[in-house]
């Protein structure tokens, strides 16, 4: 058994453990190769955790606007003024903004709907 630990700069991935088929199959010069592997899954790891956060983060913004707008709608005011209120009411309520957003536009959904 071989084991390396995944990181990239000071974020720690995990361990990326190897397992031969009897004791003893990993000698000195295959360790060099293991930590080669362990780098390159570590940058494939990071990449695709980033790729993940964005993806998130545009949906979430897009959410975000989809309910600053129906905001800006039924009460009559401006954009910044509607934005102004999710993050007020994120605070009063003791709930994610994210999670506001999402309840405004259920409760539209639900108005049409109904």
């Amino acid at each position: 058994m071989a084991s390396f630990r995944l990181f990239v700069g000071r974020g720690n991935l995990g361990p990326l453990t190897l397992y031969g088929p009897e004791p003893n199959s990993f000698d000195g010069d295959a360790l060099p190769y293991g930590e080669i592997l362990a780098q390159h899954a570590a940058v494939a790891m990071a990449g695709a955790q980033a790729a993940d956060q964005l993806h998130r983060a545009i949906a979430s913004r897009d959410v975000i606007g989809q309910a600053k707008g129906i905001i800006m709608e039924r009460f009559h005011v401006d954009a910044v003024r509607a934005f102004e209120m999710l993050p007020r009411l994120s605070q009063e309520s003791n709930v994610k903004l994210l999670e506001v957003a999402e309840n405004v536009l259920d409760t539209t959904a639900d108005q049409v709907a109904g």
